[in-house]
């Protein structure tokens, strides 16, 4: 995964990531507060033996005194916690403990390459750890020296000695639980938790949330992006919401991409269609008939949508004539193309068939859509959504490419291959790839506005030949032909 995939996810599931967050500062909050709070409290010997407080004895000996004191520490460090030693401090404190809950107060470590033991004792009140660590110093200040004094017969002088170089004090403050730190860690925790559930879930996920993946997922090349726009339900046509607007920056950049989906042969009949219903279809086709229109060609809109048509509803003209008509050979196709602007017109679907999959096989439906080429540079067809009906696949049949339009964390990869296997049955050519509905202005699908001029200059609409006679003078800007 990128940077940007994992950026993506922390802005798509950042109330994960804050949930878990939460819940591991209280945990940790909660354990702070229930905890008992522990002090402790320690004590520093140093250990010498006899030659190396002798001024007499050569420096050899004094050398190989030192050596011997440092490897014996760490053995001392180990027997603190001595039988001995536990029951001198029961008997000096007059503590009615066992040895084991004795023992499990007391610690201690020797640092390597000093002649140093220090004894830490932990206890629930700060005062009793500090009277029990002086009383363990002195308990095991007298086994060490005994030991050593039993074992080469001096009892008067020891050959080792320990001396209390910091006695042990009440400490002031806990040394468990550490609420900063228990803070600090389970807020950690959670963000890890959180961050890990986030990319598992994504990563779970099969719906599309890029272009890069939808554009995967269906083997065929992206025709670009349309974001997500609160006004587009008030404002059906994109451009008509002024030149500055990004979400008819999107269908002119689509335009284009579909003027070079193929140099040699452009296609000129564009089949809309979906892998399943509520994708947006119906809105890219108007808006890539308009952008087309607004370019200057002559554009005919069809609505081959047999099932739930809505071209006219959201175009605000009469549905009661349009293609099911002409099919029928009840009204001229001339008659049932209503007029939307100087480029643009639009043949509704007319009323609802009880077959619609078989009108729109027939020969006569493949007839009628070749002669709107007789009046238009591009014919563009609203169809049905390809998993629900058969009629999208037939409608692609009759196109010279289609456009496969993909709704935002709505579509999964699964529906998308499932769909572009239902085009490859019927031989219909994939022109590209559209992903509709993306949210937010930033990111990968943003534009600057410049690009636009750039557009308006470099614009691919041919100036001879069958499309020459469509192209018209440029519309004022912020005005449709539509």
């Amino acid at each position: 995964m990128t940077l940007q995939s994992y950026l993506r996810i922390l802005a798509e599931r950042w109330k994960l990531i804050v949930l878990f967050v939460l819940i591991g500062t209280g945990i940790a909050v909660l354990l702070t507060a229930t905890t008992p709070k522990t002090y402790q409290a320690s004590v520093q010997l140093f250990v010498a033996t006899s030659s190396t407080t002798s001024s007499t004895i050569n420096t050899d000996v004094q050398y190989q005194s030192v050596a011997f004191t440092q490897a014996q520490v760490q053995t001392f460090a180990q027997i603190v916690a001595s039988p001995d030693v536990l029951e001198r401090v029961k008997q000096d404190l007059h503590l009615n403990i066992s040895d084991s809950a004795l023992k499990g107060k007391l610690s201690a470590d020797a640092p390597v390459g000093k002649s140093i033991v220090e004894v830490h004792v932990s206890d629930g009140n700060p005062y009793r750890a500090a009277v029990i660590a002086n009383s363990v110093s002195l308990a095991f200040r007298s086994v060490v020296e005994g030991y050593y004094a039993e074992r080469t017969g001096k009892r008067t002088a020891h050959p080792v000695r320990l001396y209390v170089t910091d006695p042990a004090t009440a400490p002031s403050s806990p040394a468990s639980p550490k609420p900063l730190l228990n803070i600090v860690l389970g807020l950690l925790l959670g963000l890890l938790v959180g961050v890990g559930l986030a990319v598992a879930r994504d990563s779970l996920d099969t719906r599309i949330k890029d272009s890069d993946k939808l554009s995967k997922a269906a083997g065929a090349p992206s025709m670009g992006v349309v974001v997500e726009d609160p006004t587009a339900r008030k404002q059906t046509i994109a451009t008509r919401a002024g030149d500055r607007n990004l979400r008819a920056e999107n269908f002119r950049q689509l335009r284009a991409n579909l003027q070079f989906a193929n140099v040699d042969k452009q296609p000129r009949i564009i089949a809309i269609t979906s892998p399943i219903q509520g994708e947006g279809k119906t809105m890219v086709a108007i808006n890539l008939a308009a952008a087309l229109a607004d370019a200057g060609f002559v554009v005919c809109l069809v609505d081959a949508d047999l099932r739930r048509p809505t071209v006219a509803k959201a175009l605000g003209l009469a549905s009661s004539v349009g293609l099911t008509n002409v099919l029928i050979k009840q009204i001229d196709l001339d008659d049932a193309l209503q007029k939307v602007g100087e480029n643009l017109s639009v043949l509704t679907s007319g009323p609802i068939p009880p077959n619609p999959s078989e009108v729109l096989v027939s020969s006569l439906a493949r007839d009628t859509v070749r002669t709107l080429l007789d009046r238009a540079d591009y014919v563009i067809v609203d169809s049905a959504p390809l998993l629900p009906v058969a009629d999208g696949s037939e409608v692609a049949t009759l196109a010279d490419g289609t456009l496969l339009v993909v709704r935002y964390k709505l579509t999964t990869e699964a529906q998308v291959k499932r769909a572009v296997a239902s085009l490859a049955r019927v031989d219909a050519k994939l022109l590209g790839v559209l992903l509709n509905r993306v949210p937010g202005r930033g990111g990968e699908y943003s534009y600057t506005y410049y690009q636009y001029e750039a557009e308006e200059e470099a614009d691919p609409a041919p100036r001879s030949g069958h499309f020459a006679r469509g192209r018209k003078a440029e519309p004022e800007r912020g005005e449709v032909n539509a």
